[in-house]
């Protein structure tokens, strides 16, 4: 268990290190990058959707949006059937950018993976589904229960103390959505 937990940390710091070299390159801050990977995911979305999606507030979209499509990586496009609402999506220059990028990556890693057994990826894809199932629960919860942003070392430690007794409230939540992933559901 303890290698791999330590995989796992391995394997999210070398992501982080790489995200941070794509934002980089895109000339933007991670919230932004981490908003794009969001709508290259989930495709056209919209701005209430990105929001709760990226764990931001709705005020806080905007603003993020404006700059994205200002440098060109997001339109706005308006839904034919209700005008009032209107959907975010990548562009034609984010789409090339992320596949001059990752396209790569792919590549060699399915020549890598060539010779791994589909149940052996597909145990592998389970896995990931329960680490985010699981991060972003975790995140929720200790977002929920932070301190003041100058709050000193005991007011830390409090909050803390919130957030493991929260999750342990959770826990059972969790362990259901975790058990439809393994379920096939």
């Amino acid at each position: 268990m303890r290698d791999m937990v330590t995989a796992i940390r391995e394997s999210q710091a070398a992501t982080d290190i790489l995200d941070e070299a794509f934002t980089t390159l895109l000339g933007i801050n991670r919230t932004d990058g981490r908003c794009l990977d969001i709508l290259q995911r989930l495709g056209p979305i919209t701005a209430g959707q990105l929001a709760a999606e990226a764990g931001l507030t709705t005020g806080a979209v905007t603003p993020l949006v404006d700059r994205l499509e200002k440098a060109g990586y997001v339109s706005r496009r308006r839904d034919t059937v209700d005008r009032r609402k209107v959907f975010i999506e990548s562009t034609a220059l984010t789409k090339s950018l992320g596949a001059l990028v990752y396209d790569e990556m792919r590549t060699f890693g399915e020549n890598e993976m060539t010779e791994m057994p589909l149940a052996d990826m597909q145990m592998i894809a389970r896995f990931m589904r329960t680490s985010a199932i699981l991060n972003r629960g975790l995140a929720d919860v200790l977002a929920a229960n932070l301190p003041a942003p100058n709050a000193d070392s005991e007011k830390r430690l409090a909050a803390a103390r919130s957030f493991a007794a929260a999750m342990r409230k959770q826990s059972a939540a969790l362990k259901t959505a975790i058990d439809r992933v393994w379920e096939g559901k």
